[in-house]
């Protein structure tokens, strides 16, 4: 996103307004670098002036020197500025560095200025990263009302953060209206096929697990919804290999494991893979 925000500053001697100048000149012409030091150097000369920490920011943001921008980014936001487009570019910047639960709070202030499809997108994704699933489900629903080209994608990501906040009920619908579109989306069906199973027993989420599985058989979470699944279902054979694919990377999974054992006559295997549990729960606490 380009978004320059340079503004005109009052009062500067004459060697001052040259540099500011040159500075704005940089700017427009890409030379991110270069704008940076002259800022810099003009914050050396009038640390009093916010917007020189507002532009050095713009100057880092737009080289890619995100760390660097968050700090001057800080320094200006400090000034309790209102809502406006700074707020984006700032929980850009933040998204950028990874800092993803810093970037929701000040992407809440853009929310304020603008709730327009983009605000609400990033607002959605910096929830999603910080894992309050709840709150970028709904800003995601938000954004897809606004949208015009990506509205299904938009409601595509609303259900998987409703299914990752363990809401079914609201993940449910989604997914029932996205299904002709994302059909052979292996995650897709993953995710809903697990809704689907725990909303409405497993019965109800096998058809789609099973695809889920068959159109990407490394999928480790979707073998193991499967195989979890087909236990229920009493299909004890056929769920072993997708339980053993699964649990080195879900020790719950040890549990269903060993009841398929049992169930199809292996004792001894289901005596390990018991105590495989056990031993991770303690290695846990």
């Amino acid at each position: 996103m380009k978004l320059l925000l340079l503004f005109l500053l009052s009062a500067l001697l004459p060697a001052q307004e040259d540099t500011a100048a040159a500075a704005a000149r940089a700017m427009r012409e890409g030379r991110f670098a270069e704008a940076e030091r002259l800022y810099r150097a003009l914050i050396k000369q009038i640390p009093q002036e916010p917007r020189l920490q507002l532009n050095l920011a713009l100057a880092l943001h737009s080289g890619k020197k995100y760390a660097d921008a968050n700090a001057a980014f800080a320094q200006f936001l400090k000034t309790n500025p209102p809502p406006g487009p700074v707020h984006l570019v700032a929980g850009l910047s933040l998204l950028k560095a990874g800092r993803v639960c810093d970037a929701a709070a000040v992407l809440e202030t853009a929310r304020r200025w603008q709730a327009s499809e983009q605000v609400l997108t990033e607002l959605a994704d910096a929830y999603a990263a910080c894992k309050r699933y709840p709150q970028a489900g709904a800003a995601y629903l938000a954004a897809a009302a606004k949208a015009t080209a990506n509205a299904g994608r938009l409601q595509r990501a609303a259900a998987r953060a409703y299914w990752q906040a363990r809401d079914y009920a609201a993940a449910l619908p989604l997914f029932a209206a996205l299904r002709r579109a994302f059909e052979n989306d292996a995650e897709f069906l993953y995710e809903s096929g697990d809704t689907l199973a725990r909303a409405e027993g497993f019965a109800a989420g096998l058809p789609l697990l099973e695809r889920s599985v068959e159109l990407a058989p490394g999928l480790t979470p979707a073998r193991g919804a499967l195989g979890r699944a087909l236990v229920e279902a009493g299909r004890h054979a056929e769920a072993i290999p997708h339980l053993v694919a699964a649990s080195p990377a879900d020790a719950t999974l040890l549990m269903p494991l060993s009841r398929a054992y049992k169930a199809t006559g292996r004792v001894e295997d289901a005596a390990r893979a018991e105590q495989q549990y056990r031993q991770s729960l303690s290695a846990q606490n």
